[in-house]
């Protein structure tokens, strides 16, 4: 089927699912919570219950399905602001890497120019896959940055013209540095340059997430969970999205899934299994859907890949599942040709707000997605190279399951 038809498809279903919605949203006024508790979704099977504090029955997952969300509280407390006299030299760093991996570098250069008495330049963002180049308040809201940060560390907008990066000494940092990193390794070299640029190395990823549970600080957190915020008209577009594909998952009361897809990625080294006791570390578009149908999720699922455009390979997802969309058949043509640098910006926020999040293969997303959907509550992350079960509780991320993702450390 043609792209346009597609959307045209796809436009017909959106103006049919909103008037469902306003229909149901005219019965939960009436009706009340009578109606919420007798909903029998798509996946519906066994009801597992748990008990609450009160020794009420509270419902956990209505077939394979969490219907309800993990309650989380901040732990951090905002840094005290001191009354700093001229900041003794600048600090320096891009946003590499693709949007999920900026909320890292951001908390790590707030928290390095804080510990140094350093002001923080505002950095330049490399795109991942075009290599254009933004400034920081054309993704970001800058102004807010500023704000909320006024007092923890000293900020500037534009590198000085007397300061010339070239020349600079570029120091590589992990992804997650301790305060006795930046006292043992950056402190003298800055007393001894006065500037340091800062570049981010992500190799080690999945490792020091579990380390930096240890290393994590209020400033950091308070930069990932709270300061960090996308400019106006991008918040707009990738809330759209968002409400779109919730409109098209009408048959599971506008929940939906969230799949991490990259077919490029199959067969390349990054996918290759050299020894029969490692397990299987990338999943193909068909094996995904196999996955998701063992494990009860209904045909009329709605589900949300990461792939860039519609390959013939996912045809064999739309024989299990019909309601498969790439981001290229949610947004309006005009839309797509105006955000077309975007596009990792938008993955990153429906994989961190879909209801079920599936990472068909391990990569720094991965873990980065997983950040945001802690502090949101919404902890149902499958991994399907888990188990070989039926049952959905045995494939929840380790993340989740052993509490060993750094974000754990910035809340209650």
């Amino acid at each position: 089927m043609a792209l346009v038809d597609v959307r045209q498809l796809v436009a017909g279903m959106l103006t049919f699912s909103m008037f469902i919605m306003l229909g149901n949203m005219i019965m939960k006024d009436h009706f009340g919570t009578a109606i919420v508790n007798n909903m029998k979704p798509a996946g519906a099977g066994v009801n597992i219950y748990t008990k609450n504090n009160l020794g009420e029955d509270t419902i956990q997952y209505i077939g394979p399905w969490r219907v309800n969300n993990e309650t989380v509280k901040p732990c951090w407390n905002k840094p005290a602001q001191e009354k700093r006299n001229q900041a003794k030299g600048y600090i320096l760093f891009s946003l590499t890497g693709g949007p999920h991996l900026h909320l890292l570098q951001v908390a790590n250069a707030v928290a390095i120019a804080r510990q140094l008495k350093a002001t923080l330049v505002l950095p330049v963002i490399i795109g991942n896959k075009s290599g254009k180049m933004w400034k920081f308040g054309d993704i970001y809201d800058d102004r807010n940055l500023v704000a909320s940060l006024d007092g923890i560390v000293q900020i500037a907008y534009h590198q000085p013209a007397e300061l010339s990066a070239e020349k600079l000494p570029i120091v590589r940092v992990s992804d997650i540095v301790s305060q006795d990193y930046v006292a043992e390794n950056l402190e003298p070299l800055f007393r001894r340059k006065g500037n340091l640029k800062l570049a981010t190395d992500f190799r080690n990823l999945s490792i020091t997430m579990i380390e930096g549970m240890k290393n994590k600080n209020s400033v950091s957190c308070m930069v990932v969970f709270e300061v960090l915020q996308l400019q106006a008209r991008l918040q707009e577009l990738v809330d759209s999205v968002l409400e779109t594909i919730k409109a098209l998952s009408q048959a599971s009361h506008g929940r939906f899934i969230s799949v991490d897809l990259r077919s490029e990625i199959l067969g390349t080294k990054i996918c290759q299994v050299t020894t029969s006791n490692v397990k299987k570390n990338c999943f193909s578009a068909i094996e995904v859907g196999e996955f998701l149908k063992k494990i009860g999720f209904e045909r009329n699922t709605t589900i949300y890949l990461t792939q860039d455009g519609w390959l013939k390979s996912l045809h064999e997802l739309t024989t299990i599942f019909p309601s498969s969309y790439t981001k290229e058949m949610l947004i309006p043509a005009d839309k797509m040709v105006k955000f077309s640098d975007y596009t990792d910006l938008i993955d990153f926020y429906i994989c961190s707000h879909s209801d079920v999040f599936v990472p068909a293969f391990s990569r720094a997303f991965y873990a980065s997605v997983v950040t945001q959907r802690i502090a949101l509550g919404k902890t149902q992350i499958l991994d399907p190279s888990l188990a070989t079960s039926s049952n959905v509780r045995d494939y929840l991320s380790s993340y989740i399951t052993g509490k060993n993702h750094w974000a754990y450390s910035c809340f209650c």
